[in-house]
């Protein structure tokens, strides 16, 4: 963990395009997904896709030059690595997005049909439920109007969803690392990737993967508590920043030193 924190600190530059791509994000989704137009709103989906591509490209880049600290008397240079990055990661990352969408619709579609012969339909409509979603007070009395039995369904369909979400999250935990630092072939980062999450240090990916879920878990409630007041929403935000970067370079010091480099070192706290 010392290490990560140490060059989390070291390179915290990395968080630079990831707080501009949010903001980015943020604008352009204003203009673009309050349309009832068909075109425009798959113009800006597959816009939204392309950014994403680039961002990530370009992102996964900086954060291989982080973990090879090859910048460490200067380790602001390595914001220079990111246009470069785009230019050589921009379609094998295009493809990981795109091959981690489609198995993420067939197994979330599965679980859609599952849950419904299994649990079974809430009898909620579409409209309750986004208008339920509007603030505190509507999700309250949206909650209070659902019969026993809808609040049972309601739980179980949390459940699962978020069984399979996790799952999900899992599955595609160390594809980023492997299409940056060992295939630019998307279908061969998978299967890399798989391999390495499921082989013989399971145990260990899982830990890793446990310990990570549970800070983000603490962060949202810590996030949700305050988000009355404007000075710890604020100061929430920058550690939930500073979370993500520090998670994105664990993962890839991670797997950089556990299965490109093993002969550094077998504890998992010699570099996490």
């Amino acid at each position: 963990m010392k290490k990560v924190f140490e060059l989390t600190n070291r390179y915290i530059i990395v968080a630079t395009p990831l707080l501009l791509f949010i903001l980015l994000v943020s604008i352009y989704s204003v203009f673009v997904f309050h349309t009832s137009e068909i075109l425009k709103l798959i113009f800006g989906i597959v816009l939204m896709f392309l950014m994403f591509s680039a961002f990530l490209s370009g992102w996964g880049n900086m954060l291989k030059s982080a973990i090879s600290e090859n910048n460490y008397d200067e380790p602001f240079k390595i914001i220079k690595d990111f246009a470069p990055g785009v230019g050589e990661f921009f379609v094998p990352v295009m493809g990981m997005i795109a091959i981690s969408f489609l198995i993420s619709a067939l197994i979330l579609t599965g679980t859609y049909f599952c849950g419904m012969h299994f649990i079974g339909d809430l009898g909620i409509s579409q409209t309750a439920l986004t208008n339920a979603m509007a603030n505190q007070e509507a999700l309250k009395t949206f909650l209070t109007s659902l019969s026993t039995e809808q609040l049972l369904k309601l739980n179980m369909w949390n459940i699962l969803v978020l069984s399979v979400m996790s799952l999900l999250y899992f599955l595609f935990m160390l594809y980023s690392p492997a299409l940056i630092l060992e295939s630019k072939n998307p279908f061969k980062a998978l299967y890399i990737s798989l391999k390495h999450l499921f082989g013989r240090n399971f145990f260990q990916n899982f830990g890793i993967y446990l310990i990570i879920i549970s800070l983000h878990f603490l962060i949202s409630i810590i996030s949700a508590l305050t988000s009355g007041t404007t000075i710890l929403s604020f100061v929430i935000s920058l550690i939930n920043f500073y979370f993500v970067c520090c998670v994105a370079i664990a993962i890839f010091y991670y797997y950089d030193k556990k299965f490109l480099n093993p002969h550094l070192g077998n504890n998992i706290d010699t570099y996490i």
